[in-house]
């Protein structure tokens, strides 16, 4: 259920913050800029205003080349403020920023973008989609059973519960509490931009407190629980080698004694070449981008996009030395990514490619299996996952594509590209799809298989699951068996589907009134 004064409040601050950030960005600009939805004209104060060359690049769509002769070419540039643009450009401002270097120009721009990126966000708005969604304080319908078709995992509808942010509002989330109380009983909209952080735009603070606007029931609590880095654990799982399972010891000690290093840690120190007992805190979270941007196989692109969501910039050249010393050190993840070339052909992308290549024939890679039938939908590609559900792709196609630049534009060169039929088009196909399909697909394979124990157990009636996100799942029970629910949710969370043998688990469990990710609150148990 939802805290329905709470949500109409938050609701409305939002509204109130829409029209006062107009004003602001007006006072910044000098009235060069209004509202937060005129891209364009953020785009051309930002590019004027800023004097780093490297910042104003990243806002131009197709850099010019150096031997450009039109010297008026930068006032006719085209200029984009898109999301991951405007995200690095900020990057970069609160990087300078930490080393004190900004002037007031650079200040002023700094905000320009906190503004522009947050305001014009949808996560603010999401405390009028409950409001709407809501149906006396109660949220239904949600969900789609296997919304997302690839791989068959669920997807969320209405007010999107499945995509709500994980960050949380200042150090552990200790400015999350306050706040939702004071919005709570009606604060005004002086309150909330004066709340701590101070220096965080109005929009970004109710960004961070969306999930807490889900409660449970008087008298009652929520136990849930998180299965711990479940998709690295599954990669190396999936792969069935050597390599993958030295990977999977590591996550074994780790499970065992959680004060050795554990594999973020250890990606650290493979890319800073330090040992791993001198690896910071700031050089850990890029070990956990490392691991969840390369993963699947993903590049310096990938790496860069994925840094950007926890705000770290990375410039082309240190992208490209991570992503290479990752793969130097985790062969056996660009074995199982396979390859199909020139009398070489291993991995998921050879065992696939064998299978198109051989109609009817049962390749394996790791432990998934393909088969490519030419009698299903115009010839269907098949993946077997462990639990022995099948993944489909559809008219595998070898095809002229057009290169396109960073900026998604044709270059007029032409390319070799495998696509699948996706809906009323086609989508690129490579072992990145394969290995992100057949990890998720397992992830959501052993979600289900948890939830229906849980669900269909008579003894276990008394904490009814009210919601499940990606690999989490939340009861609902009396505050009397709070602690034994979480007890009962780690068991079942730890507990291995017949097919999934050798795959080692870790949890972690949390009891609390509302649905946080705050450790200060959920030390509370009781809620903020």
């Amino acid at each position: 259920m939802l805290d329905m004064p709470y949500v109409r409040r938050a609701a409305a601050l939002a509204a109130e913050d829409a029209i006062a950030i107009g004003r602001r960005l007006a006072e910044l600009t000098d009235k060069a800029v209004t509202r937060v939805t005129l891209a364009k004209k953020i785009a051309t104060w930002l590019n004027d205003n800023l004097a780093d060359t490297a910042m104003r690049e990243v806002l131009m769509v197709g850099v010019p080349a150096d031997d450009e002769d039109d010297t008026d070419t930068e006032a006719e540039q085209e200029l984009s403020v898109a999301r991951d643009r405007i995200a690095r450009v900020l990057a970069m401002l609160d990087a300078k920023h930490a080393n004190g270097g900004l002037s007031l120009v650079e200040t002023k721009a700094r905000e320009v973008a906190a503004i522009r990126l947050y305001g014009a966000g949808a996560a603010p708005k999401k405390f009028a989609r409950l409001e709407a969604q809501q149906v006396d304080g109660v949220l239904r319908g949600q969900y789609r059973f296997a919304g997302a078709g690839q791989t068959g995992r669920m997807t969320s509808k209405g007010a999107q519960v499945q995509n709500l942010t994980r960050d949380v509002l200042g150090e552990d989330g200790a400015a999350e509490g306050p706040l939702v109380a004071a919005i709570a009983k009606g604060c005004d909209y002086a309150t909330l931009t004066a709340a701590d952080p101070v220096d965080m735009p109005a929009a970004r603070k109710l960004a961070l407190i969306v999930r807490p606007a889900i409660v449970a029931e008087p008298g009652k609590l929520f136990a849930w629980s998180d299965w711990s880095m479940i998709e690295a654990r599954l990669t190396p799982w999936l792969a069935a080698s050597l390599g993958g399972e030295k990977i999977l010891d590591i996550f074994r000690a780790n499970d065992r004694d959680p004060t050795r290093a554990d594999n973020y840690v250890i990606a650290a120190a493979d890319v800073f070449h330090k040992d791993v007992c001198r690896i910071t805190r700031p050089e850990r979270q890029i070990g956990k981008v490392v691991i969840l941007a390369c993963g699947f196989g993903g590049g310096v692109g990938a790496l860069m996009d994925m840094a950007l969501s926890y705000h770290i910039h990375l410039e082309p050249a240190e992208a490209k030395r991570i992503v290479d010393a990752r793969r130097a050190a985790n062969p056996w993840a660009v074995e199982f990514w396979g390859a199909h070339r020139d009398g070489e052909s291993f991995g998921l992308w050879g065992a696939a490619m064998q299978a198109w290549e051989l109609p009817g024939q049962i390749t394996t890679a790791g432990r998934l299996a393909f088969i490519f039938r030419d009698d299903y939908l115009g010839g269907t590609l098949f993946m077997a996952l462990p639990s022995g559900r099948l993944l489909t792709y559809p008219r595998p196609r070898w095809r002229d594509v057009d290169v396109l630049d960073k900026d998604g534009k044709p270059t007029g060169e032409k390319k070799t590209e495998m696509s699948i039929r996706r809906a009323h088009g086609r989508a690129k196909f490579w072992h990145g799809t394969l290995c992100e399909n057949a990890v998720s697909g397992t992830a959501a394979d052993i979600l289900r298989a948890t939830a229906m124990r849980i669900e269909t157990d008579p003894a276990l009636a008394f904490m009814p699951i009210r919601m499940t996100t990606h690999d989490e799942i939340v009861c609902e029970v009396d505050a009397a068996r709070a602690d034994e629910a979480k007890a009962i949710l780690r068991r079942e969370m730890l507990t291995l589907p017949g097919w999934a043998e050798g795959l080692p688990l870790q949890s972690e469990e949390s009891v609390c009134a509302r649905y946080t990710k705050s450790k200060i609150a959920l030390s509370r148990k009781i809620g903020t």
